[in-house]
């Protein structure tokens, strides 16, 4: 198992790494996306999205990359969306 590492809270990124970028495309919407541009299968395993609620919510995706091919949640191409109210 690899370290976990906070990646990006609200519009902050906590990595020197370029490729990773948030996504917030409607300013008042609970809409965020994690994007990872140039994927390699050194960025295959979990990601976690988490929101600081009582009881505290989360959503969980597998990435896993086949070469130049991408796999989300054992699928080769998916929007993964987790839209909370």
């Amino acid at each position: 198992m690899r370290d976990l590492h906070i990646l990006t809270s609200g519009p902050h990124l906590f990595t020197n790494d370029g490729r990773f970028g948030i996504q917030h495309p409607l300013r008042d919407s609970a809409i965020w996306n994690l994007q990872i541009k140039d994927v390699s299968p050194k960025d295959m395993g979990s990601y976690e999205c988490q929101v600081n609620t009582e009881p505290k919510i989360k959503f969980l995706v597998n990435l896993t990359v086949f070469g130049k091919l991408l796999a989300v949640n054992n699928q080769r191409f998916v929007y993964a969306l987790l839209y909370i109210e």
